[in-house]
């Protein structure tokens, strides 16, 4: 099966009440660097793109945070996951 969205985050499978599909990332609680999410492609786009697919599979979905690296290492919170239930 291929997948909906190419990202190495993303799962997808046929389950016994229809396609379930997620990102292993955002339902794992797990933080990204910007550099980590644009080496897997986690741009704002993609993310609305991810959202509405898991939304439409399962009524509702989970991307992960995206922190900002600073010169001193330090890590501060660039924008908040997108969550959303129906």
């Amino acid at each position: 099966m291929k997948k909906t969205i190419e990202c190495t985050n993303w799962k997808d499978y046929d389950g016994l009440n229809g396609a379930v599909m997620f990102c292993s990332a955002g339902a794992y609680g797990k933080k990204l660097t910007e550099t980590e999410a644009r080496a897997c492609g986690c741009t704002m786009a993609n993310r609305e793109k991810c959202m509405k697919a898991m939304v439409n599979s399962m009524g509702y979905g989970l991307v992960p945070e995206i922190e900002k690296e600073t010169a001193t290492k330090e890590i501060a919170l660039v924008y908040a996951p997108l969550a959303h239930a129906v």
